[in-house]
């Protein structure tokens, strides 16, 4: 569920409404962590990616978001600096609105709980997410990456679910806890089994239930099942 799902339809257009509307080319920077939580975008098109800097200095891409998304709802509601980057990974549209109208909104709708709970579950199974990847065979940390992906960005097609990436394959490989010399040969296994299709920048889930079974592999000899 995203943030347009979550409220009426009538809530959404108005958020849209009150906002500035601005294009972002792929790569355009549309919140920098750390900073000061002054707006709220609603994506309107598009594709961003989440990335979060660690103390070490290592970024890592947490996840995607698409349209129909709230992008730093969290800053505005808490009113702490932003605690991650996002940046386009496609051409996108989004709605600026002040961070204190924002909060207006909310409460003149009565979704600020709601909205809350939204993020905060999200969080959580990014965190779970993350944790259990430790367990998981190769093949499974990367099948749990993009179902994960494709619950959040997957657009159907007539011939499966397309994943915008926009991003490198190390970046892929780093989300799945992996090297990209050891996420290369999975995402090779995964397509040569009828599961994925690989694009420079993009993945199509052909076979949903079959990645989704992957996902759950605990073992490594478990990968002789895709």
């Amino acid at each position: 569920m995203n943030f347009r799902q979550l409220v009426p339809a009538e809530a959404w257009q108005d958020l849209i409404n009150r906002g500035q509307r601005r294009t972002y080319r792929r790569g355009s920077i549309l919140l920098s962590q750390g900073e000061s939580p002054s707006s709220v975008i609603a994506l309107a098109e598009g594709t961003v990616k989440v990335v979060q800097v660690t103390e070490g200095g290592d970024s890592l891409t947490l996840t995607l978001r698409g349209s129909g998304e709230a992008l730093g709802e969290m800053g505005a509601i808490l009113d702490r600096p932003r605690s991650a980057t996002v940046q386009a990974v496609s051409a996108c549209v989004g709605y600026i609105l002040a961070s204190h109208a924002f909060r207006g909104y909310l409460e003149r709708y009565q979704l600020a709980t709601a909205v809350y709970r939204l993020a905060v579950d999200r969080m959580q199974h990014i965190e779970r997410l993350r944790t259990d990847l430790a367990s998981l065979s190769p093949s499974a940390r990367m099948a749990r990456v993009v179902v994960h992906l494709t619950r959040e960005v997957g657009c159907p097609q007539s011939d499966g679910l397309l994943v915008e990436l926009g991003m490198p394959r190390e970046e892929l490989a780093a989300m799945a806890a992996m090297s990209r010399s050891s996420a290369a040969p999975v995402l090779s296994q995964l397509q040569a089994a009828g599961i994925l299709s690989l694009g420079r920048s993009q993945i199509l889930v052909r076979d949903t239930a079959r990645l989704e079974l992957a996902a759950r592999a605990a073992n490594p000899r478990d990968d002789h099942a895709l």
